[in-house]
């Protein structure tokens, strides 16, 4: 409700192709950061990252090396400008929200990293990373421009 008072709803649309909502991240990171105890100061020291259940795994995966999106999980958070491919500098700053702790944005078909030697006794290539909605639609043909797909539940 701030941020549309604020008149901001309009702006976030437009730059992040989203509705200003609770439902995506960036809403919640910034009530984390203004009411959990000490997490604004970790945040700001990156000893405390935000990341989607992509960057999760691939952190893990890579112990702790990698700390990287896709384009299409960056897009849901509400706080990246799909325009530039970044995270969104003024939305950032509305929201108080420290750079820091976002992962790098990087293209779905990018070289992330290796997982850790100990995990499957070697280094294996993390090369692919996409949203389940937006993989779907490679998985349903739609390969031309102006193709579309429809998608019933979650």
């Amino acid at each position: 409700d701030q941020l549309k008072k604020k008149g901001l709803a309009e702006i976030i649309q437009k730059k992040t192709g989203l509705v200003v909502d609770a439902y995506f991240s960036g809403t919640k990171i910034k009530w984390i950061l203004d009411n959990v105890s000490g997490v604004r100061e970790k945040a700001e020291k990156k000893e405390l990252l935000f990341g989607t259940v992509d960057s999760w795994l691939i952190w893990n995966l890579t112990k702790g090396k990698t700390h990287v999106t896709d384009y299409t999980n960056a897009s849901r958070t509400m706080l990246f400008n799909i325009h530039n491919l970044d995270w969104d500098e003024e939305i950032l700053t509305e929201l108080d929200i420290p750079r820091e702790m976002l992962p790098r944005v990087l293209p779905s078909s990018y070289i992330y990293g290796s997982t850790d030697k100990e995990i499957f006794g070697r280094e294996i290539p993390i090369s692919g990373d996409a949203g389940d909605q937006q993989a779907a639609l490679f998985g349903q043909a739609c390969y031309e421009p102006g193709m579309a797909k429809n998608t019933y539940g979650t």
